[in-house]
């Protein structure tokens, strides 16, 4: 007879290392059991992975005697899908054979954590064999004993050592032969407990790191240390759940982000097919298609408001990373300190304000997809870390000693030509050949002019949409006028041109040529400086000196604004106001 299981979800969790089969899962194991539930890993048999309150039927061992049951679960959540196709999820037991749960409570019941022992005197090995007493334990007397076999699927370690500089060498061996775990960012043990008489301030670094997760002192007691280990197991079960948990709620986050992020774009989402009219958009979108599905950095090539970021976005959409953060940083924006920080992430106190310790861009889009526009505005200093990202897949935050390890694929832009960067030495030659191995480049708008009406049918029915209004139709001289003109902002002047027509516009008429800005109106129906408005006349005035800046500094944001004597922040927002970036 089937029983239905009563969850409680205040049930610590036990480490549950094993093998199992569940229905339309491949390569699926166990991280962790409790009477009402299990969490997974797997890889990702089908196209889609299951979702919320699918049911699953579970087939797992259990205990030395190797014992399998057999549960129907349902799914409570599933993680976003990593890059090599591996997710979490968390299944609720649904119905158990009264055999079954006999079974699963007899193993709960009998379970006991394993332990590795590792640097105690002979005293103290005993102490931990009397305190540890039911359980699994293996001794460990020195770094070169610690098999890469002993660490998987460990359940707690506990090291005893008085010595600060050879506990902190046998804590990085600990972790350079440790294997990685099912879950991302996650050690395949429990925190460390640290038996010792090391002063506190020594320990300090090691516990900023997340190295260890508990300290006892001497003389030591048997309970505590009992008490200990049980603390830490049942922490680090619960905790590998959560982490888990902590991705789906992470990648939902940004998914979120990205769609408002979307509603302001000039072109996103889907609005692709608005700027593939043109023959030589059509082959851009070929290549994007061709290295889509390949893991290899690209380089955008274009003009300002070609459309960079929107190609880096379809890329990744068609990646097998489609499922991932996808994160976009302007290398223009920000000073060269900040964007480092930005990029790689700082440590608490690696300078003044850095009170907490702050996640990098690239650990934010670990599994994913990072963009780096206007590339150029990198130092190569800077260019030296980003290629070692590239290259091994780390990243050192700002003031921090330790590399963390990330998985992102590196899309890059530019609108300047890099190998002339590169000849005068303002750009690093092997950062360049490495982001170079497939580059798009996307043309101005003036030579693709057949995409022009549809991208402002396309922004008008956006536009229109979003004011709350009528959709506008164009007068023939207004297409006409936009036809001819040639668009030194791209795509994105032309999208700020039309909504500046829409708001000049009465709900009820076409949009006219009267409506554009003078320069885009040309030949006779040019006003004269003295009937324009001062309002345009300033903005006229203040782009050609921000043209004049960017030419003398090969298009460096950072540069023209050192130039100008203004902060590259308000000249990004400047040129993004007046339709020049």
């Amino acid at each position: 007879m089937a029983l239905e299981v009563r969850v409680d979800r205040h049930e610590p969790r036990v480490p549950f290392f094993a093998p199992v089969v569940a229905s339309g899962l491949s390569r699926c194991w166990a991280t962790n059991i409790s009477s009402g539930g299990i969490g997974l890993t797997a890889f990702l048999s089908g196209s889609t992975p299951p979702v919320r309150g699918d049911e699953l039927e579970i087939e797992l061992p259990l205990g030395e005697s190797k014992n399998r049951i057999r549960v129907l679960g349902r799914v409570a959540w599933t993680s976003m899908v990593r890059p090599d196709g591996r997710f979490g999820l968390g299944a609720q037991f649904w119905e158990l054979s009264s055999s079954a749960r006999t079974q699963l409570a007899l193993f709960l019941a009998e379970h006991r954590p394993r332990a590795i022992v590792a640097l105690a005197a002979p005293q103290e090995r005993e102490l931990a064999q009397r305190a540890l007493a039911g359980m699994k334990v293996d001794f460990v007397g020195e770094e070169r004993s610690l098999e890469p076999e002993l660490l998987r699927s460990c359940s707690s370690l506990i090291v005893f050592c008085h010595d600060p500089i050879r506990l902190r060498d046998f804590l990085a061996a600990v972790e350079e032969r440790a294997d990685h775990s099912p879950v991302p960012g996650f050690l395949p043990f429990a925190p460390i407990t640290v038996c010792t008489s090391i002063e506190s301030d020594a320990l300090l670094p090691l516990f900023t790191d997340g190295k260890i997760y508990q300290v006892l002192r001497p003389p030591f007691e048997r309970r505590a240390l009992g008490h200990a280990v049980e603390r830490s197991c049942e922490r680090w079960a619960l905790q590998l759940e959560l982490r888990w948990a902590s991705l789906q709620l992470e990648g939902m986050a940004r998914t979120q982000q990205l769609q408002a992020a979307a509603l302001e774009e000039p072109v996103a989402g889907g609005s692709a097919q608005a700027v593939r009219e043109s023959a030589a958009m059509k082959r851009v979108y070929e290549l994007i298609a061709t290295v889509a599905v390949h893991d290899v950095p690209v380089l955008l090539v274009g003009e300002t408001g070609t459309g960079k970021e929107l190609a880096a976005r379809e890329i990744h959409a068609l990646s097998k990373r489609a499922n991932t953060p996808f994160v976009a940083q302007d290398c223009g924006a920000l000073t060269e300190t900040l964007l480092e920080s930005e990029l790689f992430g700082h440590v608490r106190g690696a300078f003044t304000g850095a009170a907490t310790d702050h996640p990098g861009l690239f650990q934010i889009a670990d599994g994913g997809t990072i963009f780096l526009d206007e590339i150029q505005n990198t130092s190569p200093a800077l260019q030296a870390k980003l290629l070692r990202v590239v290259e091994q897949g780390e990243v050192r935050p700002v003031g921090g000693a330790k590399a963390r390890r990330v998985d992102v694929r590196l899309i890059a832009a530019c609108n300047v030509d890099l190998k002339a960067a590169v000849r005068e030495g303002r750009f690093r030659a092997d950062f360049f050949y490495r982001l170079n191995r497939f580059p798009i480049e996307l043309p101005p708008l003036r030579e693709h002019t057949d995409d022009i009406l549809p991208l402002t049918h396309f922004f008008l029915d956006r536009l229109c949409h979003q004011m709350g209004r009528p959709r506008h139709r164009v007068d023939p001289r207004a297409e006409r006028a936009l036809i001819a003109y040639e668009w030194p902002g791209n795509i994105r002047e032309l999208r700020n041109t039309i909504e500046r027509a829409i708001l000049l516009t009465p709900p009820d008429q076409p949009l006219r040529w009267e409506a554009f800005p003078s320069e885009l109106r040309g030949g006779d129906g040019r006003t004269t400086d003295e009937h324009r408005g001062l309002e345009a006349q300033v903005d006229e005035f203040e782009r050609r000196l921000i043209r004049a800046a960017l030419e003398r500094n090969e298009g460096i944001i950072r540069r023209a604004a050192r130039d100008l004597s203004v902060n590259a922040v308000t000249l990004a927002r400047r040129m993004k106001r007046l339709g020049l970036g």
